[in-house]
């Protein structure tokens, strides 16, 4: 999710031409676009009278998770006739967002946008009442903790899609051997007391690893569970320049100086990789990582591996949830919106949330689809998906800054340095990151 900070605060200023654009009927240029449906000029009259719904992506249809919400795009399609959902992938979170940034300076926007979750504070102003689109019981189905991010001024308008929320994971036969709690560690100080009983520099075993994501979410969750914040209400000062938001930092700095936890920085190679290789290897006893990872580091190991909530230390537990919603575009016609409200309430029909859910590893979305035969046997054969599900109870929104996408991505930068640097005072490193980002603000409002 990363990009340049100079791009991202110029990017800021487009802000300003949100709430006095609209959007056109007609479809934009767009990439990756499904089977390309939106080309075909040769289809007959009827087709033409169809509701023509542009939905832009964080994926590509033709593959992976794309591809999955490109086949339901297509169910939806055939069962409905008079409706037609194009879905095409405009490059990741970043990409959809700066598209869309640019589609509402050239008044050429889709009618449904896949939203990082953050986002939403940015596109409030030109995001539809949900509830009028759809129905009241997808909406109240909606499991609680994914929605505390789907509300803006009381109003619901994102939709819960691809979520997730970091998690510990544990080598539970380590664990085991070295005779700890197999429980684990309910606060972070017990995890570094874990971590020491883990490693065995002989075996080339580190106790623990984590890393700060392409958008310091995994940081963000961390200053949560230790009873800090990013920013204060109404999103004008930053809040996380005091010692909750250092202590993670100082943590993780301690660890690595005690070899305990293997410093994914320390190497060129994608962080997120080489510590889930580590840990499939039985190199790293905990892995700090989103459920997005479980179906990879449960299925492909040959120990035991168990799950439990993110440690925390603030006395409660408190975590993010991370992902994408949807939103419909406001100025879209009428009955534009209305059949986008009907995909979204497609989309969040048990047999669809049950088999996204098995598919990727991405949290099931709604509490009925809990209560499927198909999703309790799932569970009950990996009941470490539960712990995820249950975790969601402490769930925390992200920060609802209408700039939070470039803060966080100058805040990145500044906790990979401490991680880079061990040296570096971990204080002063999040009181530059907190100046850099309080800047943002002010320049932003």
């Amino acid at each position: 999710m990363r990009i340049n900070l100079k791009n991202a605060v110029a990017m800021g200023l487009l802000a300003t031409v949100i709430g006095v654009t609209g959007c056109s009927k007609e479809s934009p240029s767009t990439n990756n676009t499904q089977d390309g449906a939106a080309q075909n000029t040769s289809a007959p009259a009827a087709e033409k009278e169809k509701v023509k719904v542009d939905f832009w992506s964080i994926w590509d249809p033709s593959q992976g998770n794309g591809k999955l919400m490109a086949d339901a795009v297509k169910k939806f399609n055939d069962a409905n006739p008079d409706i037609e959902v194009v879905m095409s992938g405009q490059g990741g979170y970043d990409g959809v967002a700066e598209k869309l940034e640019a589609a509402l300076v050239a008044k050429n926007t889709p009618v449904i946008a896949q939203i990082e979750e953050s986002f939403l504070g940015r596109y409030n102003p030109i995001a539809a009442d949900l509830s009028k689109y759809m129905s009241k019981s997808t909406i109240d189905n909606y499991i609680e903790g994914l929605t505390r991010s789907s509300f803006a001024d009381g109003v619901f308008k994102a939709a819960p899609m691809n979520r997730s929320t970091p998690i510990l994971y544990m080598n539970a036969d380590l664990v085991k051997a070295a005779g700890l709690d197999p429980a684990g560690p309910k606060t972070w100080t017990e995890l570094q007391e874990y971590a020491k009983k883990l490693t065995d520099p002989t075996k080339g075993i580190y106790g623990f690893s984590g890393y700060w994501d392409s958008d310091a979410w995994y940081w963000e969750s961390a200053v949560y569970s230790y009873g800090g914040d990013m920013v204060n209400k109404d999103g004008s000062q930053v809040a996380f320049d005091n010692e909750k938001g250092s202590s993670i930092v100082k943590l993780f700095q301690d660890m690595i100086k005690d070899k305990t936890m293997l410093n994914a920085y320390s190497a060129q190679e994608n962080q997120s990789d080489l510590i889930k290789q580590n840990f499939l290897d039985g190199k790293v006893a905990m892995d700090f990582d989103s459920i997005g990872s479980m179906g990879q580091l449960v299925n492909n190991t040959k120990f035991n591996v168990s799950v439990v909530y993110q440690p925390q230390e603030g006395g409660k537990n408190s975590m993010v949830t991370g992902g994408a919603n949807a939103i419909i575009i406001d100025k879209a016609t009428e009955e534009q919106k209305k059949a986008a409200g009907k995909f979204l309430d497609f989309l969040s029909q048990d047999e669809n949330v049950v088999n996204f859910f098995e598919q990727t590893g991405y949290l099931p979305t709604t509490k009925s689809a809990l209560e499927t035969p198909e999703l309790k046997k799932w569970l009950e054969e990996k009941p470490q998906f539960k712990v995820a599900i249950d975790q969601l109870q402490f769930a925390h929104s992200r920060p609802w800054s209408k700039n939070w996408k470039a803060i966080y991505t100058s805040n990145v930068e500044f906790m990979k340095s401490a991680l880079i640097d061990t040296t570096k005072d971990p204080m002063q490193v999040v009181h530059d990151a907190a100046v850099a980002a309080q800047k943002i603000i002010d320049e932003n409002k």
